[in-house]
C-alpha cells in the first residue's frame, strides 16, 4: 500500500540518481564510470586522499563550517538547548562530520550536506526569539541583535560569493588559451594536445569548458614525456621546452592577513611548446 511505497521511495530515488550519474558521466568520459564510487574507493579504501593536501582533525569544526555559516552558527548552542527535539538530528550531522574528520584530506564540499541541518537548528532559535520579542525586559533587544547578525551574515555571504567568482584561475586560463589559439586551430596549423595539471583541474577546469572539436586533453598525473603536448596548464613558473603565453593573476591569500595591501601573484600559467611559438597568420 501507500506506506510501503513511501518507505521504498528513497531507495528508488537513490537508484535512479546513481543510474543517471553512471549514464551521463560514462558518456562524457568515454568509459563506464560511477564517479561517486571512484571517489570513495580512492579516498576511503586506498586512503590516498592525503595526496591532495591535508588539514588537522578539527578543521571542519574550527574553520570550514564556521566560515560557511558565519553568524548563524551563533544560534546553534541556544537552539539545541531550547529545542530538545532537534538534538537527535544534530547528533546525526555531528557524527557525519566526525567520520569525515578522520580522513586527512578535507574539503567543505565533503560535509556541506550538514549545513541545512545546522541551519534548521539556528532557524528554530530565531523563530523563538521572534515570538518572544514582546517579552518583558530584553526581548525586543535580543531579537534586534539576532536580526543584525542575520543581516551581517547575508552581507558576508554575498562578499564570499563575489570573491569566489574570481577563485578559479584554472578555468580562466583555459578560456584565454582557447581564445588566443582558436585561430591556429581553425586554420589547421596545429592539432592541440593539452595537459591539465592537477592544480589546474582543481581550480575551475571541468569537461564543460573543453572544446568539443580538434582539441584533446590529458590529466595524466604520473611522470611521463611532456613533449608530446602542445600546451600545458600549470602553476609552475617555467617548464623546459615550453614558453608561457598566458598568466592568470590573483591575490595571495597569505598576504591578506599579513599586509595592509595584499600581494598579487601568478596563480596559473599556460605554456606552449617552443616549436609552436609563432604568431598566427594575419
Amino acid at each position: 500500500g501507500t506506506p510501503k511505497l513511501a518507505e521504498s521511495a528513497p531507495g528508488g530515488a537513490g537508484a535512479c540518481g546513481a543510474a543517471l550519474s553512471v549514464a551521463v558521466d560514462s558518456a562524457m568520459w568515454g568509459r563506464v564510470l560511477w564517479p561517486e564510487a571512484e571517489v570513495f574507493y580512492f579516498n576511503a579504501v586506498l586512503n590516498r586522499s592525503h595526496e591532495w593536501g591535508t588539514s588537522p582533525f578539527h578543521w571542519y569544526i574550527t574553520s570550514a563550517l564556521p566560515r560557511a555559516m558565519l553568524g548563524t552558527a551563533l544560534f546553534i548552542p541556544s537552539g539545541l538547548y531550547n529545542h530538545p527535539k532537534l538534538r537527535d538530528l544534530f547528533l546525526c550531522a555531528a557524527a557525519y562530520v566526525f567520520i569525515f574528520s578522520l580522513l586527512p584530506h578535507k574539503e567543505l564540499r565533503f560535509v556541506m550536506y550538514v549545513i541545512p541541518i545546522l541551519n534548521t537548528v539556528a532557524s528554530e532559535e530565531v523563530v523563538r526569539l521572534w515570538r518572544n520579542k514582546e517579552a518583558p525586559k530584553y526581548g525586543k533587544y535580543i531579537f534586534r541583535g539576532a536580526t543584525t547578525i542575520l543581516a551581517f551574515t547575508a552581507f558576508g555571504t554575498w562578499g564570499f560569493l563575489k570573491v569566489s567568482q574570481q577563485n578559479y584561475p584554472g578555468g580562466a586560463a583555459m578560456e584565454e588559451m582557447h581564445q588566443l589559439e582558436r585561430v591556429n586551430v581553425t586554420r589547421g596549423l596545429i592539432t592541440p594536445y593539452v595537459h591539465i595539471e592537477s592544480s589546474a583541474a582543481q581550480q575551475g577546469i571541468t569537461r564543460f569548458v573543453e572544446e568539443a572539436k580538434k582539441w584533446t586533453y590529458s590529466k595524466k598525473e604520473e611522470e611521463h614525456d611532456m613533449s608530446v603536448y602542445t600546451h600545458l596548464l600549470t602553476e609552475k613558473a617555467s617548464v623546459e621546452g615550453f614558453v608561457p603565453f598566458v598568466t592568470i593573476m590573483g591575490v595571495d591569500l597569505g598576504s591578506v592577513f599579513n599586509n595592509a595591501r595584499p600581494k598579487t601573484v601568478a596563480k596559473m600559467r599556460v605554456f606552449k611548446r617552443k616549436d609552436l611559438d609563432t604568431a598566427p597568420p594575419p
